[in-house]
């Protein structure tokens, strides 16, 4: 390394001035670590001693990840390290200021999995993939991050040969990845799920027709219900009332320091009005409206509104209260409020569900067949101990006082006086009402538009795709919705399990899977059910039939659809998160991370252990020993030539 030069070779004579610069030269130093680290074994009694150090070095390296583990988790940036050992430091911790899953054996011991997918653009302009896999763990499905890469290129080829990258740094072990898939689940983008120059189409091009395109349902839940809201004009009414809201106090400390003295004078603990745009969650809707009816919180806006209306210089904000002012005083449009606000409870708690990332297809049939009749029922009656029922009792509790008392009919929500149909929601039926329309009109909308989005798992259609009706095949597995009697038992999902069986024949086949005696151990599977196990959930049902033997090993065959099921992308949320992680982690201040570090980072944020569970031995164990050369935590460098002088002016 060193050359054919006078410090290898020897010399009778050297120049100072030469002596010092060849010490300052980056091969010597190089040279000298190298040379440092191959010394010959100390004398025993100097090992005994490096022991202890390095003992004591391990214990000091271990605060050391820890410290760093805890960076990486809260996503705070790693110029925060040294002021946190500084702090320990100064909290009496001796340490010297120097310095969980295996995902590819993961992916290599499934036998099946889903990719899902998502493409984002970061805060550095980069467009990027974040890339998961789903796959079972212990009998549970689990997503787990593949990685976050740039893409090259936003089109569908271009994504898909980042997907492949990502697969592709897990190493040789994982390289039949391919080989595994049966789904791909992903938003409704085109570039993603468009059936000629999609990502699937590419997909389903390399590795077979069999896999199944998922587009992700709290997606289909927010595009039926943004159909809904673009079909009937109340409901945009009662968005755009409650953007305006959110406008008014988001932008404008002084407003909202003025709605909070309003509702201190009243005596209420005001809550800050929630948006209900920008947001695909609709679970964010729900709260908007449940702060909105909150008691005391509608009164408070209102009186704010009618400051704000009267006293304003603002033509724009004066204009803006008025409009919501006028609303809030509209007996039909409260009622609304509180109707809608029962329908979007129900399908908050879906959206809920499917944001999960242990759902399963079973679950997610069964909760929508359940969100579907519950909203078809309010067309008939205002939904039990709900809203608008206590919002219909309150009216007629206020007419019968009137009535008692032979007093003008004014009606109030919140000491607020109602204009217009007031009277005709107080009486004992509503069926001739403006209200009673626009309900029947948005519980057919909504209905309509959930049926129409959800129709891969619901209804029967002569013109679906073979990918589609194998995802309704797999409602066999829903032991919720088989028959009673043992012989229709017997019979029961056969002519879906054959297609199933057909379908998946490529991949069955290449893990062992017996078609014949599939179909034989399904019959034995469904009575063994039904007979001990109906009370189990969908989850635990499956997962003990997945690891508990003899379960496990009598219904091998036919197991292997379940698990295929298990992993079918119901959901692509996690997706979502990783993104949102990935905000928070590359912000404006660290806009230069590179792709590569922001994906260990997001790994540690969304799936590393918390710090009280994170084990910093293994990793301390793994930089000791997997260096090039020694490891020497409380090596400093060599002195600069300021350090030397001022050690040499010091007493």
């Amino acid at each position: 390394m060193a050359g054919n030069t006078a410090f290898v070779t020897g010399a009778n004579t050297f120049r100072l001035e030469t002596l010092k610069k060849h010490t300052a030269s980056r091969r010597h130093i190089i040279c000298r670590d190298i040379c440092t680290a191959q010394m010959s074994p100390l004398p025993t009694a100097f090992q005994r001693q490096a022991a202890v150090n390095r003992s004591s070095e391990e214990a000091e390296m271990i605060i050391k990840f820890n410290i760093a583990y805890n960076i990486a988790k809260e996503e705070v940036p790693f110029t925060k390290l040294k002021s946190e050992i500084t702090l320990h430091k100064k909290n009496g911790l001796d340490i010297n200021p120097t310095y969980s899953n295996d995902t590819s054996v993961e992916i290599a011991n499934s036998a099946y999995m889903a990719f899902l997918i998502d493409g984002d653009t970061d805060i550095a302009t980069k467009e990027c993939v974040i890339v998961y896999a789903r796959i079972l763990q212990k009998g549970r499905p689990a997503n787990i991050l593949i990685g976050h890469i740039e893409v090259e290129h936003a089109h569908a080829k271009g994504v898909y040969a980042a997907s492949k990258k990502a697969f592709a740094a897990l190493g040789d072990q994982c390289s039949n990845w391919l080989e595994k898939i049966i789904a791909m689940g992903a938003d409704g983008a085109a570039v993603n799920l468009g059936s000629k120059g999609g990502v699937i189409a590419l997909l389903q091009q390399e590795a077979g027709d069999h896999i199944v395109p998922f587009h992700c349902m709290p997606h289909r839940l927010e595009l039926a219900m943004l159909s809904v809201q673009r079909d009937i004009p109340m409901i945009r009414q009662l968005y755009d009332l409650l953007h305006l809201i959110w406008k008014t106090y988001h932008f404008s400390p002084k407003s909202m320091r003025e709605l909070r003295v309003i509702g201190a004078d009243l005596g209420v603990n005001v809550l800050v009005p929630s948006g209900v745009k920008g947001t695909r969650w609709l679970p964010h809707v729900s709260r908007a409206l449940e702060t909105f009816l909150k008691p005391g919180q509608f009164t408070t806006v209102y009186r704010h509104m009618d400051y704000l209306a009267g006293s304003s210089a603002n033509a724009d904000i004066a204009g803006r209260a008025t409009k919501v002012k006028k609303s809030m005083e509209d007996a039909t449009f409260v009622a609304f409020c509180h109707f809608i606000t029962d329908v979007f409870s129900g399908i908050s708690r879906f959206s809920l569900l499917l944001q999960r990332n242990d759902v399963i297809l079973p679950q997610v049939v069964c909760s929508l067949e359940q969100l579907l009749v519950t909203t078809e029922v309010m067309v008939a009656r205002p939904k039990p101990h709900g809203r608008l029922s206590e919002f219909l009792t309150d009216m007629r509790l206020q007419r019968r006082q009137q009535d008692k008392e032979g007093e003008m009919a004014v009606y109030k929500f919140q000491t607020i006086t109602l204009k217009g149909e007031a009277s005709n929601l107080a009486e004992d039926g509503v069926a001739a009402t403006k209200l009673k329309k626009v309900m029947d009109a948005t519980i057919k909308c909504t209905v309509k538009n959930l049926k129409a989005r959800f129709s891969s798992v619901l209804e029967e259609s002569a013109s679906e795709s073979a990918t589609t009706k194998a995802v309704k095949c797999f409602n066999i597995f829903n032991h919720d919705s088989w028959p009673e009697n043992k012989e229709d038992l017997v019979d029961h999902g056969a002519d879906d399990l054959a297609f199933l069986l057909d379908h998946f024949s490529t991949v069955l086949r290449r893990n062992g899977v017996n078609a014949e005696l599939a179909k034989e151990e399904f019959v034995s599977l469904k009575l063994l059910i039904a007979k001990m196990f109906k009370d189990k959930t969908y989850l635990s049902l499956w997962e003990l039939m997945l690891t508990r033997e003899p379960y496990c090993s009598e219904y091998k065959n036919i197991l292997h659809l379940v698990h295929i099921m298990l992993v079918l992308p119901v959901s692509a949320a996690v997706c979502e998160r990783g993104f949102s992680a990935q905000k928070r982690i590359k912000s404006d201040t660290r806009a230069s991370l590179h792709s590569e570090t922001v994906d260990d980072l997001i790994r540690i944020s969304v799936e590393g252990p918390s710090l009280e569970d994170f084990d910093a031995r293994e990793s301390v164990a793994s930089w000791f020993t997997q260096g090039e050369r020694s490891r020497r935590p409380n090596y400093r460098s060599w002195p600069s030539e300021g350090h030397v002088t001022a050690m040499e002016d010091s007493p």
